[in-house]
């Protein structure tokens, strides 16, 4: 009799057991690996950040229309960037926000009027959405710019979070039971850790030694995925933290005078695509999955513009911060799995530090001693023509300083395919400081025929070429 009670409370107990864990199981994979089904025309607008109500907002033209970051069924006619007037003859310019986000989750066929006045017609579709949020970047030092190898070195502390409605009633029954004490809101693998984990930030290193996230073996103790439980709703949060260094492309035209836009770029790690077939076959839906900036990374990056005393840097000033999305298609991608060939999206958003060089180092190091032996060099044609010694040997050692100068700034930036304003300006002093020479060693020659004709061309000579050399140095550095 014991022994049937005992089988009776075994069965019962593992019947608990498997229940819970196959509903975990289903719940998991119901919101797997998006969070929110729509029904509607897969239209996404941009977003925007007011400084002045510290929050994000639908980034419109200069008309007030909001502008298009993300068409998921019809990209050819609604390419990002685009902006949209009418919305089945609603003007978009004269409604809030939420009115235009309300408005597009709409499951009827839409008509845009879009902003050169094209009109095409959008049908709504079932698919999965989810927005990742990058709820914080702290962007604590700028420890280095390399042009020379072309990184971007800084120090940052970032949060990734993404909510979970499927673990809600999870956590309030832990609660209710006072059982959600903190070890409860640490990682579990069993609850799922997609799509946070996926979200890559595309650096050109990651050093163990330096860095605390998701790729790094030994946290520290640190736990680099946790969930926060507020409001009776649920988020997985990752944070990523350190050192990163980040590829750059720097643009060296306008050096020493240069701007460069620095990019930290974050993707999303997952793919978007109308073709449901070739992406989520276990949904049977299309799907979006976007990365998104909370308002707390833009507050991050703020914070750093405005504590000046936190900048380091003397050769660069950080002048302004932003934050742009940027949707990377893939074309004919290959799928193993099913054995098919197709396109998808990826999508991203970079982290942009407008910064301006510190120009003055070169001004007075470089651009003015420059100035000043091209000038030592033309008051060789103030020496009179036909003390020809006196005039070579100035004018060849002023020449032969302009060359010492090269390798002052060689080292400053990177071996170039193309010429910089101060290498324009150092070759046109080189052809001028060139001129005595040539004039001089001519003049030797006539000055014996005709010595007062000499004399007329050398005097019109220094005012007429100095002006040339002037309004070649103006041009060259006005931009």
């Amino acid at each position: 009799m014991n022994l049937i009670k005992y089988k009776v409370f075994l069965f019962a107990f593992l019947s608990i057991v498997l229940s819970h864990l196959f509903h975990a199981k289903a719940d998991i994979t119901k919101s797997y690996p998006f969070q929110e089904t729509r029904n509607d025309i897969g239209l996404i607008y941009d977003f925007a950040w007011d400084k002045n109500n510290k929050k994000i907002i639908i980034k419109r033209d200069k008309e007030n229309y909001p502008i298009i970051r993300f068409s998921l069924f019809d990209k050819k006619n609604f390419p990002a960037g685009v902006s949209v007037k009418k919305y089945n003859n609603v003007n978009l310019s004269k409604i809030s926000d939420k009115e235009i986000k309300q408005l597009h989750k709409i499951n009827k066929t839409a008509k845009l009027t879009l902003g050169d006045n094209k009109i095409f017609t959008l049908e709504p579709y079932a698919y999965d959405y989810n927005n990742i949020k990058l709820s914080s970047f702290n962007l604590e030092y700028i420890n280095n710019i390399d042009t020379n190898k072309g990184l971007l070195e800084i120090s940052f502390e970032a949060d990734i979070a993404n909510s979970r409605p499927d673990l809600n009633k999870l956590f309030d029954k832990l609660s209710a039971d006072g059982l959600l004490e903190d070890n409860l809101l640490e990682f579990r693998p069993e609850w799922g850790h997609y799509p946070i984990r996926v979200v890559e930030i595309k650096e050109y290193k990651y050093d163990v030694d330096i860095r605390k996230g998701i790729k790094t073996p030994e946290p520290n103790g640190d736990i680099p995925i946790f969930f926060t439980y507020d409001d009776k709703k649920v988020r997985t949060i990752r944070r990523e933290s350190g050192i990163g260094q980040f590829r750059q492309e720097f643009d060296f035209k306008k050096f020493p005078f240069d701007k460069q836009k620095l990019k930290i770029k974050i993707a999303s790690g997952a793919r978007s695509t109308s073709i449901i077939e070739e992406a989520w076959p276990y949904t049977g839906k299309a799907a979006v999955h976007f990365i998104t900036p909370d308002k707390g990374a833009f507050l991050g990056l703020e914070n750093y513009l405005n504590n000046v005393s936190e900048q380091y840097l003397k050769e660069w000033s950080v002048k302004s911060v932003n934050i742009k999305s940027e949707e990377i298609i893939v074309e004919n991608f290959y799928n193993k799995y099913l054995n098919k060939t197709h396109s998808y999206s990826d999508n991203t958003i970079d982290l942009i530090l407008n910064i301006e060089r510190n120009s003055a180092y070169y001004i007075y190091k470089i651009i003015i001693p420059v100035f000043l032996i091209l000038s030592i060099a033309w008051f060789v044609l103030w020496i009179p023509t036909h003390k020809l010694d006196a005039r070579l040997t100035t004018s060849v050692v002023a020449f032969l300083s302009l060359i010492a100068y090269i390798f002052v700034f060689s080292d400053d930036i990177p071996k170039l395919n193309y010429l910089t304003a101060l290498d324009e300006y150092i070759l046109l002093s080189y052809v001028f400081c060139c001129f005595p020479i040539v004039m001089s060693i001519l003049f030797s020659r006539f000055i014996i025929k005709n010595q007062k004709k000499v004399i007329l061309i050398n005097k019109r000579l220094r005012a007429l070429l100095g002006i040339i050399y002037l309004v070649f140095t103006i041009q060259i550095f006005s931009f």
